[in-house]
């Protein structure tokens, strides 16, 4: 889970959505962070990104491509 393990960084908190093709599913986890989630969906790793980072201060989404090279960034200032 997500939110055991969160670190703290003056940047903020930066989650990050990605896909593992070991498991063919989607991953949700904060950077410097101990844990991740995992979701069928892309879609719903999102969603759940943008709640993670809507409830911290100075919380970034980063949405990976399958490939994993960057798709797109969300900012959420508290």
């Amino acid at each position: 889970m997500v939110t055991k393990g969160r670190a703290t960084d003056s940047r903020g908190h930066f989650f990050h959505v990605t896909h593992s093709k070991n498991d063919n599913k989607w991953h949700v986890k904060e950077v410097k962070g101990q844990n991740y989630e995992t979701y069928d969906s892309k879609e719903k790793a999102i969603e759940q990104a943008e709640k993670y980072a809507k409830n911290v201060e100075r919380g970034h989404v980063v949405v990976h491509r399958d490939d994993g090279k960057f798709e797109t960034i969300e900012s959420f200032p508290e």
